[in-house]
């Protein structure tokens, strides 16, 4: 028998009755523990929905079925999706992204839906993980936001608190921020309209912040800068030279930013990148020495040790992926390479006052070319795609390091056309392909 929805009224009111959002979670763990250990069944038949719905809630192709046919449950799942849409997911965002525009023009144009769009507008305002569809559907929002003078849409116990504020923590770069990508050839189409968007990276709370000179895109070029020819022009200042006078220390933050260095920003911003390249255990000591302040932990040595490796070993490991991909893969090989692309792309890339060329770019543009022609040999021999499946995950993380080349300035312009042009031949086969709904 369904549970009434007046219980679950019931049970909700009893929560938001604690003022803070640990009396709430205690109070819950509670009830849960008592059901586990009194209704063990119903516990696991409790567990299992739930993680239906955050499947459901990822895929983009249920997303699409919930509205191929609308209904009042329709609005009910987009709301859910969106708590629990995971931030790296951009297939299920763009998809979840097309409906929310559809919701909120049909509510301000023809008045239809205008309570579920109002507490979906709330939703996505409150919450620090949605912050990306609060960019990109700003304006929508702020007309179903003025539907109403008043508030009597949204529950009063919504209203009371953001209860979202202790209970989402907010990633550390969130790399979907702001995308706005209009494809030509899916002009026809709903699917990844909105997400890419070549622009600068907002950073989030506590981290440095990236200005669009730092690390945007119109900015592609990085020029040097009279310090730096005086720098060439001085021996002496060739003994201090750093990443800062190198312009480098943003592009080296937000990659310690990534591999969670960040507090170690003091050592790195005393080397010059050359010097960071080459750290290895044998050297480390000999670098802490040199900048002598401070300490670094055993643990964390060791961490810095094997990512300044990865950051040595790119280019040669570039080259392996060039010739690997003139060779057939199997889903699961593909799935890895993609998964070292999306990591490796964290990585800084080299700026002029550090390096001659762009031949690294080069590499990564190439590689990506071939990835994109791996992608779709695979997508031609099967009949419905699966998000969660290798190749829709392989599709996802393609996608990723779309967004990330696009956002990292040390991409030249025709490079980023290319990415881009690249990611749209992708994304317009893959709306081909029948949706399975099963």
């Amino acid at each position: 028998m369904i549970l009434k929805v007046d219980e679950m009224k019931q049970l909700a009111k009893t929560l938001m009755q604690y003022r803070s959002f640990k009396e709430r979670q205690e109070c819950l763990s509670e009830s849960l523990d008592h059901l586990s250990f009194e209704y063990p069944d119903i516990y696991a038949m409790l567990y299992r929905e739930i993680k239906k719905r955050e499947l459901e809630s990822n895929d983009p192709y249920k997303i699409a079925k919930w509205f191929r046919n609308p209904t009042q449950k329709s609005y009910v799942k987009l709301h859910e999706s969106l708590m629990m849409v995971k931030n790296n997911n951009i297939m299920a965002k763009e998809e979840l992204m097309y409906n929310l525009r559809g919701v909120f023009n049909q509510a301000i144009k023809n008045g239809i839906n205008i309570e579920a769009a109002m507490k979906i507008s709330h939703l996505i305002g409150k919450s620090t993980h949605l912050k990306t569809f609060n960019e990109n559907l700003k304006q929508l929002i702020s007309q179903v936001n003025q539907l109403s003078n008043t508030q009597h849409h949204i529950p009063k116990e919504t209203l009371t608190e953001n209860i979202w504020t202790n209970n989402v923590k907010p990633p550390q770069l969130d790399p979907f921020q702001r995308f706005n990508f209009q494809s030509a050839q899916q002009q026809h189409t709903p699917v990844w309209r909105n997400m890419l968007q070549p622009t600068n990276l907002e950073s989030a709370k506590g981290q440095p912040h990236f200005s669009m000179e730092c690390y945007g895109y119109h900015h592609l070029e990085m020029i040097a800068n009279a310090n730096i020819v005086e720098t060439v022009n001085n021996p002496q200042t060739l003994i201090d030279l750093t990443i800062i006078n190198q312009e480098m220390d943003g592009a080296v933050a937000k990659w310690l930013h990534y591999l969670k260095l960040h507090k170690y920003q003091w050592f790195f911003n005393s080397l010059s990148y050359l010097e960071i390249v080459f750290i290895d255990e044998d050297n480390i000591d000999g670098f802490i020495a040199k900048v002598n302040r401070n300490s670094i932990t055993k643990g964390a040595q060791k961490k810095i040790c094997i990512s300044t490796k990865t950051l040595r070993d790119r280019p040669q490991k570039l080259n392996d992926l060039l010739l690997k991909l003139d060779l057939d893969v199997t889903p699961n090989e593909l799935c890895e390479l993609l998964s070292y692309m999306r990591d490796i792309l964290h990585y800084p890339i080299p700026n002029k006052n550090c390096v001659v060329d762009d031949q690294l770019q080069q590499d990564i543009v190439l590689v990506m070319e071939k990835l994109l022609n791996q992608l779709l040999e695979k997508l031609v021999m099967i009949r419905f795609l699966v998000s969660q499946s290798l190749l829709g995950m392989s599709i996802n993380k393609y996608m990723e390091c779309t967004l990330l080349i696009i956002g990292n300035q040390m991409f030249m312009k025709q490079q980023i056309e290319k990415i881009l042009v690249f990611a749209d031949t992708l994304k317009y086969n893959v709306h081909r392909i029948p949706k399975n709904f099963n």
